[in-house]
């Protein structure tokens, strides 16, 4: 065996892990039935928004809020945590008429921040509202709905992408509407694990302790103590929220190492969660899946990058084809969906073996695009050309959010965590 033949050979085992995550997914789908939501449930609500330099977007965000229709009492108040932009100035413009109130802190992180809010807070439910974020009219109303069980201590809506300016923005709006999409099936096996601070609600009562400042990710380390306390945790499928993310590779590197660091920390934090039979739909299906990935981009990160240049450096650099049009082809092969479907082809003619890695991939590949398509039906997008086009060049994507990944597993060896908030 060459080395070439070695490296496929050890992929097998992560992607054979990944088509059985895929299967369990379409699993859930299939057989499993929604939880339904039905009725009116009326309550008053505290809307707690986080603000740190978010001058571009904190008006529309209060906007949002207030033209939401929302049927109860509300009070909104903004957490404005050490701004140096005019930030500040947006939060007096609404102070002023007596719309909003707002607390200011001197850039202690979001957590702290928020707890400063919290005090402020004085109606039974917590609804917090990223200061990038837009929600949609009626969204409030159903975001709470779910709170008619006594036993749902937290809800989560819909996150979509308010700006796709960019390619960069297109890859993170089909990612957004899985992660959604994803979350509705987890609702299905009470298996959700992170109420998202950009757009959920909690009741206030399971707050008394605050926010914990002791992990960047607060809101899954919140969620499963509240899983653990056997609280549940529900999905509202028709509250909507438009959030903005990053344009720049350098800021969603940043954005996505911080929420990396974060997963690590709390798994560390509630390892005895993992598998555990009180909590099945926690315990043996979403943890491991996210503990699953970051194995996943630690393996699979080095064998794709060694199979790319192993691959050009035996067809083509040694024989002195440094860049050709069948070098740029074979990139393009790679770094596209068509990579796949050549592979197809050429085994289907006989050109190339049809390997046991081959096999896992070809049947992993379009489920797993399928999922994609069925997740923006669900959430009633049109497809467009933006999403067609980042369809086909999602591997690019993948793999850069593949190496936050594989950087961030320095914090499994951390013996204490650190959060220290740097948007």
């Amino acid at each position: 065996m060459n080395i070439l033949q070695i490296i496929e050979a050890i992929a097998i085992i992560p992607t054979l892990f990944l088509l059985i995550i895929v299967f369990l997914q379409y699993s859930i789908l299939l057989f499993t039935p929604k939880k339904k939501i039905s009725g009116k449930f009326k309550s008053s609500v505290s809307i707690l928004v986080p603000a740190h330099n978010e001058g571009q977007n904190l008006e529309k965000t209060i906007e949002s809020i207030l033209n939401s229709g929302f049927k109860g009492k509300k009070e909104i108040i903004v957490i404005d945590d050490g701004s140096t932009d005019n930030t500040t100035q947006i939060i007096k413009k609404f102070e002023e008429k007596k719309l909003v109130r707002s607390v200011r802190t001197n850039h202690i992180g979001k957590s702290r921040a928020m707890n400063e809010g919290l005090k402020l807070a004085k109606y039974e439910i917590a609804v917090t509202v990223d200061g990038d974020t837009k929600i949609e009219k009626g969204s409030l109303d159903k975001l709470i709905l779910p709170f008619k069980d006594e036993k749902v201590a937290a809800t989560i809506g819909v996150i979509k992408v308010a700006n796709t300016h960019n390619p960069l923005t297109w890859f993170q709006r089909l990612e957004y509407l899985y992660y959604s999409f994803y979350k509705s099936l987890c609702d299905r096996i009470d298996g959700i694990i992170s109420a998202t601070g950009t757009f959920s609600a909690i009741r206030k009562k399971y707050l008394n302790r605050g926010y914990s400042s002791k992990f960047y990710s607060e809101d899954i380390d919140l969620t499963l103590n509240l899983i653990k306390s056997g609280y549940k945790i529900r999905f509202a499928p028709e509250a909507i929220a438009y959030t903005f993310v990053p344009e720049s590779l350098k800021g969603l590197a940043r954005q996505r190492y911080r929420w990396c660091r974060g997963c690590i920390q709390v798994m560390k934090e509630h390892s005895d969660l993992f598998f555990n039979r009180k909590h099945l739909g926690a315990g043996f299906f979403s943890l491991p899946v996210l503990l699953y990935w970051y194995w996943h981009s630690l393996v699979m990160g080095l064998l794709i990058f060694l199979q790319i240049f192993l691959g050009y450096y035996t067809y083509f650099y040694i024989y002195g084809s440094i860049l050709s049009f069948e070098v740029i082809k074979y990139f393009f092969y790679w770094l596209s969906v068509f990579g796949m479907v050549n592979l197809s082809y050429q085994i289907l003619i006989g050109n190339f073996p049809l390997t046991l890695l081959a096999i896992l991939n070809i049947i992993a590949v379009p489920l797993t695009y399928l999922m994609y398509f069925y997740s923006m039906r669900q959430l009633r997008e049109k497809i467009t050309v933006k999403d067609i086009l980042a369809l086909i060049f999602m591997f690019p994507y993948w793999i850069l959010i593949m190496a936050v990944q594989v950087y961030s597993n320095r914090e499994w060896l951390r013996p204490e965590p650190k959060n220290r908030w740097d948007k």
